[in-house]
């Protein structure tokens, strides 16, 4: 507050500077400005009048368009119409019928309450609205100025109900026209996203998209007005859809999860009085049941369209714990108190504020959690033979290291492992009393070429490993009777030891006074001030049970707590203002170009990001068929020079990335034909949208039959699939093309008859850009393979004709700065 102000009064101050005038906006701009931040974008116009026939009790909403909302919109419902008492105000700014003081925002039951929209709308298109009240005879046009003032009133004949059109929407705001026009689709897109929460939320109520484009009409949604949420679903998304969706239920979140959103469960109330009741349904997470992408997803809270991203963030964290390949289809309906939640948020309403927002997040999760609790570990059989195959024993072990080290010793003992036969006390263990079968081979044993006798003699390199040597130690002084494999686990022992000549006790003794005489050296060359040893017995253990080797490998695996501790080596390092300024100097007298660095990122694989952001702002097109190749580097690596600049690049790298946009722009998948035509669960909006873009469909190798005489989802059948050896596609990789032409559209000025190469490199299924990228990567130039001056050369000139030169299709960099030669001068 403290800083608007001081904003506030440097700006009074600025303009009574510059001799201007503080002084109110006059009204007409005001509105103007105004109406500009209520009504966004096509979806939004065509809520607030959709809202508006619902709020009058309407049983039936039609919205027609004409080219996708560019040319006009218009909304007709048969609700109670407009009083001719209401005329004069109907179109004014904050005139409404739904509240007369704040207060009632508490308890607020209907969609509008600002009396904004129709106001703004009159500053953005050309309004006219035609109504009928109920009980009236006779209806009436109606005609409004921008200001949103009745300029005509003429009788007209039409049903109870309102109509309300709009001509050339946004025509008054120049650049959103623009913007409007060059993203229409999209922005039609939205709209029938958005309208499709609407037809899933009103009960008993009848709503009607159609779109009239080129002479012709089709219908984009259309719902019969079904009594209950399922009745909706299912009209809008087909009944297949509904075969995979659970109902959702409020449900008690357990200690754990209130822990997690730290929440005190002594204080929450019980589940009968809880604030939060759902309706709704999600999809199942079993494997092939979700979506490819979060398309279908609707929230609502007391039955109005809503985006709580809180909510479905966690609706989607949920489900991937269970499902992380797909996203859920959800429809939600949250019911609180009035009271409890703040609608009056930002100009759409679709941002709401919940009071008890913790509590609602922990019933989300729990619930969710009930619904996914047992389906990952259920499956169906389809054979019945299956029903008699006993069960597989789990071999896992318990949690705790015990209970771990029990189990593994059991398994020991089961396998063969026995404890080994009473001794005298101080009898030592030798190899050769083993069984002449379990005897330890000689290395010549296992080489062809004999060993002369000087090289029998056994080589030690020790390093100062102190806890390594002492559970080295610790085994060496263990031994069994049943030794199935003997191996020697130091990293840098060398050994060649005859078993005939000694036993294993005797070597290990050996062995240690080797090493702690090279320790002494070490440690004498090092100036190591301090050592603790540990003193180890010079019997080895003899294991006679199982209770005593568990013992003992606890011992061994337990973190040693008197581990040897050697003193930090002390580093002199120079340091001085003398030396500081003349580094400085140094660096003055370097020429421009090196003191301004280019290229900063390091090659490190966490430095991914940043370093081919920062080689797409310092590297273009052109600037590869300047670079000089320098030559190949461990046969995989090319080192090219760019002026001052080294680069080393990926040899196999980049030419798959080439390889795969080459096969991305250019490949027509060839289709398989179907025996019979598949029906497809598309909704209406879909529907028309694959129709409209049925040679990018083709493009991609599928095939349909199109009947337009039949109902909305029903018209198209799919005849044909893609086939490319062993890779199918299927309706799911249709579901996610039709997501990513409405995420992002085509241009309006592409013929969609005749797809570019580029649309088709834009447009593929996640599953057909896999098959291009294993394609790609067995063509390309493999590491190891000698390349030529002139190959390496046509390599880098093929970068220059990329799209995306910096990774490969499986996220491999092609290439990384080296250092700048000028540095090193």
């Amino acid at each position: 507050m403290v800083r608007q102000r001081s904003i506030g009064i440097i700006i009074k101050m600025a303009s009574a500077a510059n001799g201007g005038i503080i002084k109110p906006i006059d009204h007409s701009t005001v509105h103007r400005i105004c109406s500009g931040q209520v009504v966004l974008t096509l979806a939004v116009a065509v809520k607030e009048l959709v809202e508006n026939s619902l709020d009058s009790g309407a049983t039936a909403v039609e919205v027609r368009l004409k080219e996708f909302g560019s040319d006009s919109v218009e909304v007709i419902d048969d609700g109670s119409g407009i009083s001719p008492s209401n005329f004069e105000n109907l179109c004014l700014k904050h005139y409404t019928s739904k509240i007369e003081e704040f207060e009632d925002l508490l308890n607020v039951q209907t969609f509008g309450f600002r009396g904004e929209a129709l106001s703004s709308l009159c500053a953005l298109s050309a309004l006219s609205v035609t109504t009928c009240e109920k009980g009236s005879k006779i209806g009436w046009k109606l005609e409004y100025d921008s200001h949103g003032k009745l300029v005509k009133q003429t009788q007209y004949s039409r049903q109870p109900g309102t109509s309300v059109s709009l001509l050339n929407l946004f025509s008054t705001l120049p650049v959103r026209h623009k913007e409007f026009l060059k993203n229409l689709r999209r922005e039609f897109a939205k709209m029938t996203n958005m309208l499709t929460g609407y037809c899933l939320i009103s009960k008993k109520t009848r709503i009607t998209c159609t779109n009239s484009t080129g002479g012709r009409t089709s219908t984009v949604l259309s719902t019969r007005g079904g009594a209950h949420l399922k009745d909706n679903f299912t009209l809008v998304f087909g009944q297949k859809s509904w075969q995979n969706m659970l109902e959702i239920k409020a449900t008690q979140p357990s200690e754990d999860i209130l822990a997690e959103f730290n929440l005190n469960a002594n204080i929450l109330p019980k589940l009968n009085e809880w604030p939060f009741q759902f309706e709704g349904f999600v999809s199942s997470c079993a494997h092939g049941t979700g979506r490819s992408c979060a398309d279908r997803q609707y929230y609502f809270i007391n039955g109005r369209p809503c985006d709580p991203a809180k909510v479905s963030k966690l609706v989607n964290e949920v489900y991937h714990s269970y499902n992380r390949n797909q996203y859920p289809s959800i429809v939600l309906n949250i019911t609180t108190h009035s009271s409890e939640i703040d609608i009056n948020v930002t100009p759409d309403k679709r941002q709401l504020m919940v009071a008890n927002e913790k509590i609602l997040l922990a019933t989300v999760k729990a619930s969710l959690n009930e619904i996914y609790r047992e389906i990952p570990c259920t499956f169906s059989l389809q054979n019945n033979s299956l029903l008699n195959t006993s069960p597989a024993v789990s071999t896992e072990s318990p949690g705790t290291p015990s209970q771990r080290l029990r189990s593994s010793l059991a398994a020991f003992a089961a396998a063969g492992w026995k404890p080994s036969s009473p001794c005298s006390p101080g009898e030592k263990r030798k190899l050769d009393s083993c069984s002449p079968a379990l005897k330890q081979k000689r290395l010549d044993d296992f080489v062809t070429i004999p060993i002369s006798p000087s090289e029998k003699k056994t080589k030690l390199d020790v390093s100062i490993q102190d806890t390594q040597q002492a559970d080295t130690k610790w085994e060496n002084n263990l031994s069994f009777t049943n030794i199935k494999e003997m191996e020697s686990s130091t990293d840098n022992v060398e050994e060649n030891i005859d078993a005939d000549d000694e036993s294993l006790c005797e070597r290990v003794r050996d062995e240690e006074q080797q090493a702690e005489d090279e320790e002494v050296k070490v440690l004498e060359a090092t100036e190591v001030e301090e050592v603790q040893v540990i003193e180890m017995s010079e019997e080895p253990k003899v294991i006679e049970t199982l209770e005593e080797l568990e013992s003992v490998l606890e011992d061994v695996l337990a973190p040693p707590t008197n581990c040897p501790v050697v003193s930090k080596v002390k580093t002199t390092v120079p340091f001085g203002l003398d030396l500081l300024m003349e580094r400085n100097r140094l660096q003055r007298d370097l020429p421009k170009s090196v003191t301004e660095k280019r290229f900063l990122a390091r090659i490190n694989p966490g430095d991914a990001a940043a370093a081919e952001a920062e080689l797409s702002r310092q590297i273009s097109q052109s600037d590869f068929e300047k670079m000089e190749v320098v030559g190949q580097f461990n046969l995989g690596f090319i080192i090219a020079r760019l002026n001052s600049d080294l680069f080393i690049i990926d040899q196999h790298a980049a030419d798959e990335k080439y390889n795969f946009e080459t096969l991305q722009r250019t490949t027509r998948i060839q289709p398989q034909k179907l025996v019979c035509p598949k029906p497809l669960n598309l909704t209406a909006a879909n529907e028309s949208l694959l129709i409209e873009n049925m040679e990018l469909f083709r493009s991609n190798g599928f095939e349909f039959v199109v009947n337009k005489d039949e109902d909305p989802t029903k018209r198209v059948l799919l005849s044909a699939v893609p086939l490319s050896g062993n890779w199918l596609l299927g309706p799911s990789d249709i579901d996610e093309l039709l997501f990513m032409l409405q995420d992002s559209p085509m241009n309006e000025e592409e013929d969609r008859s005749n797809v570019s190469q580029a649309s088709l490199a834009r447009y593929r299924p996640s599953r057909v850009r896999a098959m291009f990228a294993s394609r790609a990567c067995r063509k390309a130039v493999m590491v190891g393979d000698p390349l030529t001056s002139v190959q390496m050369t046509n390599l880098l000139r093929q970068m220059s004709n990329l799209q995306q030169p910096w990774n490969c299709p499986h996220g491999r960099p092609t290439m990384r700065h080296l250092i700048n030669t000028d540095v090193v001068q």
